[in-house]
């Protein structure tokens, strides 16, 4: 379903991203979590390629993708692979001036070119799906931040995406709203979503993750399932990282 294979990152003379390698079958749930500034959330950028690998290989269902030297994608290339996946920022980016209905709209007719009318209908079927179906009409300033995110996930949902993709979504969001968009992702993934999600949430990763990784100034120094990672870490900067997270909650 999903594999990369020795994927690498700069930034000017930053190296971000150090050889990633991993895979994910259909239908799980990986969680990467980590140190600020380790990689985390350019690894999950290059999945849609808001960033584009320097150098590896990327497959999202039936997309496979090479990098070599740098060489930038053609359009065409870079919007087939998109088409594989939705993404959840951490900042919602709705449009302000559209209804929530029409922001999950949006994009099936712009980029899917579905009518107004079939889009209308699968649009109001997400949001009901999100627990939002009484807020179609409503604008992103009269949702709280925990509505306007499940908006962001029915958008992303509306897509058909073989994978959804999570940054740090409750991380802008107020302690109270933090529950209402974890039910909403639990609910995804017991239905059969193949999800990648960048988090802090430990509990939610030991709940539903099928597979942890850490991630360490651009490699992954920790891997297996949820149990293993968090509650029994073998390299010392996991551990130290996994307590002083615990510290602090």
């Amino acid at each position: 379903m999903i594999e990369v294979r020795n994927l690498h990152k700069s930034f000017g003379s930053l190296e971000v991203l150090k050889g990633i390698d991993l895979k994910l079958k259909k239908g799980k749930v990986l969680v990467i979590i980590g140190p600020s500034g380790s990689g985390k959330t350019t690894l999950l950028r290059c999945f849609n390629l808001l960033e584009q690998p320097d150098e590896g290989f990327l497959r999202i269902g039936g997309v496979t993708l090479e990098f070599k030297g740098g060489s930038k994608l053609k359009r065409d290339q870079i919007l087939k692979l998109r088409g594989q996946s939705g993404m959840v920022f951490q900042s919602y980016n709705l449009f302000p001036h559209m209804t929530a209905l029409e922001n999950v709209m949006e994009a099936q007719v712009t980029v899917k070119g579905k009518s107004k009318s079939e889009a209308r209908a699968y649009a109001l079927e997400m949001l009901a799906k999100v627990g939002l179906g009484d807020k179609a009409d409503s604008y992103p300033h009269q949702l709280s931040g925990g509505q306007q995110q499940r908006v962001g996930i029915a958008r992303a949902m509306a897509m058909d995406p073989e994978v959804l993709l999570f940054d740090e979504p409750t991380s802008a969001l107020d302690p109270e709203l933090v529950g209402e968009v974890l039910r909403v992702m639990k609910s995804l993934a017991a239905g059969g979503m193949t999800m990648i999600v960048v988090t802090h949430e430990m509990k939610f990763a030991a709940e539903v993750a099928d597979w942890v990784i850490m991630v360490d100034k651009g490699r992954i120094i920790e891997e297996g399932p949820p149990k293993d990672v968090l509650e029994n870490p073998r390299s010392p900067r996991a551990a130290q990282f996994l307590n002083l997270l615990t510290e602090t909650v």
